[in-house]
C-alpha cells in the first residue's frame, strides 16, 4: 500500500514543479498584475521558509503550492469519494 501513495505523492510533487515552473513564465509574460499578486504573496512567505526569494522564484513557488494542493484534493476525492 505505501508504494502505491508514495508514487502518487512523488508524481504530484514532480508534476506540480515541472507545470509551476512553465505555468510562471507564461503568467509573467502575460498577466503582469497576477504575477506580481503571486511574487508579493510570495514575498510574505519568505521569512517563513528563512530564506530571500526573488520575484520569479517566489510567483512559481505559489503555483506549485496550489497546484499541489489542487492535486491533493483532486486524489483525496477520488480516492475516498
Amino acid at each position: 500500500m505505501p508504494a502505491k501513495t508514495g508514487t502518487s505523492h512523488a508524481l504530484a510533487a514532480f508534476v506540480s514543479l515541472v507545470v509551476g515552473s512553465m505555468l510562471s513564465k507564461y503568467v509573467w509574460t502575460y498577466t503582469p498584475p497576477l504575477a506580481e499578486a503571486g511574487a508579493a504573496i510570495g514575498r510574505l512567505l519568505a521569512p517563513l521558509l528563512g530564506t530571500p526569494l526573488s520575484r520569479e522564484v517566489a510567483g512559481g513557488l505559489l503555483l506549485v503550492l496550489a497546484l499541489s494542493f489542487v492535486w491533493g484534493v483532486v486524489y483525496h476525492l477520488g480516492r475516498h469519494g
